[in-house]
């Protein structure tokens, strides 16, 4: 027999069940640990508790009632049996709740008495303490407070629990350390939830940063892309003519620049620059207006490029000024070769706007090497030469040579004088007679402008007057002199002689209103008989804005004065000027009037004009008479008044000797 002395059969079993249900409880508790510290989704949690709940403790259902916020008694309830496990509706009473979440221990409560585990393991029996009268405790519960970090969160407690061995200190230690059990997982599953949904937080504010950031790199990579092409257009724009798209000013002097240095580096290296200047450009821009003036331009610019070759670079300067850097030189013919294409090329019609319009261009080449310093320089002597081509007649080249920088400072001089001139009142009349040829009686005069330089003396318009032109000193000029003309008819008009004079103006003052406008307010100021005073303008004043010189022309009329066409025979000499334009007087150029002596033509062509005279109202003056011969030739062709060294000689009025004088009208 294995029993020990003393012990009964009956005892060893009730150790040995003892014994069973310990080691039992234990396997249940481990693998409630292990589910707890594994499971983190509670609706896996539950069936699982339920099962370890059937198999290992003596007990039949698990009531759990979570509190949601802490200490406070609103609740969520759950119910595990041996068929449920599932929500369930709240099945201690408030008393029941209240009286635990105050004592927070694990306790048996059997009717109306209350079993308590304290700390130190012992047990303390009390009635349980009834609030409300209503309150009849009819269920048996062991149960105990789920505790994390001494926060109550919920309650768990076996319904109708039997304490068949009678062991209560024993069942509410296992209550207690189920409880703790479970408040752990509930705590892992609220953790997980909360690290969920700070995850899904985190995530959810990283997705949107990520699509915030996204947004704005896109959006940054557009505005730089943006930036970038708006700096390339700005670049463009700064280094592009906007109407030929042509390199500008600026782009081209930069690759001149570089030129420059490249020849420095090699010596042997040649280079050219062409400066193309459009002929007659102002009156097609200002006769057809400035969208044709446009076309014509871009037009231009297309003709120019096909003369050139793929490495040369042309250039709009601005107005009607192109240039071409001819890189790569073999030979200065190849500079001229290209701008005598240049030339033919725009010789050639453009078709524009329904209008054939005809220009030519003048070419000015400078061939670089290493004697030039800047890109002003290669420019400035590239213009000189294209000057130089005008002047010459326009539609032509020319290379430039050194002469050509003397003549421009020499005129660059020259003006500088001029402006000191018109400052110091260095400007003075002499006055040749006009006369009836034949009386050869003095009817009035002309006031031919001279001079008195301080160095050079008296000086003729011959020696000065291309610069006042060009440089539009001739208006300040040409005013002063008004003035002394005025001066001179008023003191005629107190010594009560009948006499007139006659001055040559510049076109510039019908090509422009405002000039125009002010020398008829100088006539009305000045003029008390405007009918004395004849103005005189040479054919090359009507060559460009035809239509606007006629017009101010006639406002000039308007004021009462006379008009002369001066040196009538030695350009085109258009009948145009004789039918259409208000003149009373046509001077005949002298170089026609001395052909009368041998050229009968001439002779005959004289006495038509003369005719002509009769029908549209105008005399004849033969200019330039210097012999009796002459004189008598200009009587035979009906001229009715002339002047010259003949009838007498240019000089002061006031002054009786006139040796000094040495040029003729």
């Amino acid at each position: 027999m294995l029993t020990g002395k003393g012990t009964s059969p009956a005892k060893l079993k009730q150790l040995l069940g003892r014994y069973k249900t310990t080691k039992k409880t234990q396997t249940g508790l481990l693998e409630l640990a292990e589910l707890c510290s594994t499971v983190t989704d509670m609706a896996v949690f539950y069936p699982q508790l339920q099962a370890i709940i059937r198999r290992y403790f003596p007990a039949k259902n698990l009531y759990i009632q979570q509190f949601t916020q802490g200490n406070q008694l609103q609740a969520d309830h759950y119910y595990v049996d041996e068929l449920n496990c599932s929500p369930i509706e709240q099945q201690l009473t408030p008393d029941v709740v209240e009286f635990i979440t105050s004592i927070a221990k694990p306790v048996l409560i059997n009717h109306d008495t209350v079993s308590i585990w304290e700390p130190d393991s012992s047990i303390v029996e009390r009635p349980f303490p009834k609030r409300q009268k209503h309150t009849h405790l009819v269920d048996v519960w062991l149960a105990a407070p789920l505790l994390i970090d001494d926060v109550i969160i919920g309650i768990i407690g076996i319904k109708g629990f039997i304490n068949q061995n009678k062991q209560t200190a024993v069942n509410l230690e296992l209550i207690r350390f189920i409880a703790r059990i479970i408040a752990a997982a509930i705590h892992r599953n609220k953790a997980s939830e909360l690290l969920k949904m700070y995850s899904k937080d985190v995530a959810d504010i990283v997705f949107a940063k990520t699509q915030h950031l996204q947004k704005s790199n896109l959006s940054l990579r557009q505005q730089v892309e943006q930036k970038r092409k708006s700096e390339l257009k700005l670049y463009y724009d700064a280094h592009h003519d906007a109407l030929t798209k042509l390199p500008n000013r600026a782009m081209f002097t930069d690759r001149l620049e570089h030129a420059i240095k490249h020849i420095k580096r090699h010596p042997n290296h040649r280079f050219a620059v062409l400066f193309i200047d459009i002929d007659r450009f102002k009156v097609i821009n200002d006769t057809l207006g400035h969208h044709v003036g446009d076309l014509l331009l871009i037009e231009i610019a297309k003709r120019i490029l096909e003369c050139i070759r793929g490495n040369d670079i042309l250039s709009r300067l601005g107005g009607d000024e192109f240039v071409v850097l001819l890189d790569s030189l073999a030979h200065n013919d190849d500079a001229e070769d290209i701008a005598g294409r240049v030339i033919e090329t725009i010789k050639a019609p453009f078709e524009l706007e329904g209008n054939n319009l005809y220009t030519s261009a003048s070419v000015g080449i400078a061939i670089c090497d290493h004697k030039y310093q800047s890109a002003t320089e290669v420019l400035r002597d590239a213009d000189a030469a294209m000057y130089q081509a005008k002047s010459m007649g326009r539609g032509r080249l020319m290379f430039y040579d050194e002469s050509m920088r003397e003549e421009l400072l020499c005129n660059l001089n020259l003006e500088q004088q001029l402006h000191k001139a018109i400052i110091n009142d260095e400007f003075s009349l002499l006055y040749q007679p006009i006369c009836e040829l034949q009386s050869k009686k003095v009817i009035g005069y002309e006031a031919l402008l001279r001079w008195q330089h301080p160095e050079h003396k008296q000086m003729t318009p011959d020696a000065f007057l291309q610069i006042a032109e060009d440089s539009g000193l001739i208006i300040d000029i040409e005013h002063r002199l008004m003035q002394q003309v005025a001066e001179q008819l008023e003191q005629w008009q107190a010594q009560q002689e009948n006499l007139f004079v006659s001055i040559n103006l510049s076109g510039k003052h019908l090509q422009h209103n405002k000039q125009t406008r002010a020398l008829i307010k100088l006539i009305r100021d000045k003029l008390v008989e405007p009918e004395n005073l004849i103005i005189e303008f040479n054919e090359k004043a009507f060559n460009e804005q035809a239509k606007q010189t006629l017009q101010n022309l006639k406002l000039l009329q308007q004021t009462g004065v006379r008009l002369a066409l001066d040196n009538y025979g030695s350009g085109l000499s258009s009948l145009n000027y004789l039918n259409n334009y208000p003149f009373k007087l046509i001077k005949l150029d002298q170089q026609f009037v001395r052909s009368f002596v041998n050229n009968d033509k001439n002779l005959q062509l004289a006495k038509s004009l003369v005719s002509l005279g009769q029908s549209f109202g105008f005399n004849l003056v033969a200019e330039g008479l210097e012999n009796k011969r002459q004189w008598q030739k200009a009587i035979d062709a009906g001229c009715q008044f002339g002047q010259g060294y003949y009838l007498g000689q240019p000089k002061l009025l006031n002054d009786k000797q006139d040796d000094d004088i040495d040029h003729c009208a």
